[in-house]
């Protein structure tokens, strides 16, 4: 009787997880600022992103970005964007990317917005365009403030050329038009692949991320269907930290061993 009551009650449980993510997506928000003064560059990236609580809870803190590439909307520091408006005056940002080219959004207005490992807009495969792990390295790399080559000074043409490069560089990590092979590229494969790069490399580098390094596309939607922005919901821990922690859960592994054995043998 017991085990029947539990089996119900998961089955409700699970009913409402799935009942529940329509309402989480249509609830999540995000507003784009776009300034070439301080670290835009052209029609690309950087953008800054300002999303709604519930968006921002799937990565509490912001903790996969840097005081570099996260922070707080003021008026004296983003008075000047494309985009801008006193209404997100205090108000959190991190800085992102978009994935696809020929896409576009509307800076300071407000889009509905779902989570995914895969780019879902306009043009794309029925099952969308998976992201590739040579964007998942690099856009986690830049949020963590520790991409090599990237100059993350604000206010000069440094940061904006750097902004541009790597802007590329994600566009032909995703095939996408405007795309360049430049150095960031050279950057991820001899971070991933043991200091090499090359024609077998940049075959490898195009791979679905699945997931990996915790970024994902943020699929903006109504109103209308514009450009994915990249997004870390997960920050990846330390390898040292899952270490740490499976090393605490070995003793209850050991409990739970003993108890059914007991059972058993009851």
């Amino acid at each position: 009787m017991i085990k029947k009551n539990m089996k119900k009650f998961c089955i409700i449980l699970s009913f409402a997880g799935v009942m529940a993510v329509p309402n989480l997506f249509a609830s999540m928000s995000v507003t784009l600022i776009d300034n070439t003064s301080q670290y835009s560059y052209n029609n690309g990236g950087e953008f800054r992103a300002v999303g709604s609580a519930d968006l921002l809870a799937a990565d509490p803190g912001l903790a996969g970005y840097s005081s570099f590439t996260s922070g707080t909307i003021s008026a004296a520091t983003d008075g000047s964007s494309w985009g801008y408006n006193s209404g997100l005056i205090g108000q959190t940002y991190f800085q992102t990317f978009c994935i696809e080219y020929n896409e576009e959004f509307s800076p300071g207005t407000s889009y509905g917005v779902a989570i995914s490992s895969r780019a879902m807009n306009g043009g794309e495969p029925p099952n969308g365009d998976p992201l590739s792990i040579g964007t998942a390295w690099l856009y986690n790399q830049f949020a963590a403030g520790t991409l090599s080559g990237y100059n993350y000074t604000y206010g000069t043409s440094s940061r904006e050329n750097s902004a541009g490069a790597l802007q590329q560089a994600i566009w032909w990590l995703e095939g996408e038009n405007n795309g360049v092979r430049n150095s960031f590229i050279n950057t991820a494969e001899e971070a991933l692949y043991g200091g090499l790069h090359g024609s077998a490399q940049d075959a490898l580098i195009v791979g679905d991320a699945n997931g990996a390094y915790g970024v994902v596309a943020l699929n903006l939607g109504a109103p209308g269907q514009v450009q994915d922005q990249l997004f870390i919901d997960k920050p990846v821990p330390e390898p040292t930290t899952m270490i740490v922690g499976a090393l605490l859960l070995l003793p209850f592994g050991a409990s739970t061993l003993r108890i059914l054995r007991k059972n058993r043998a009851a």
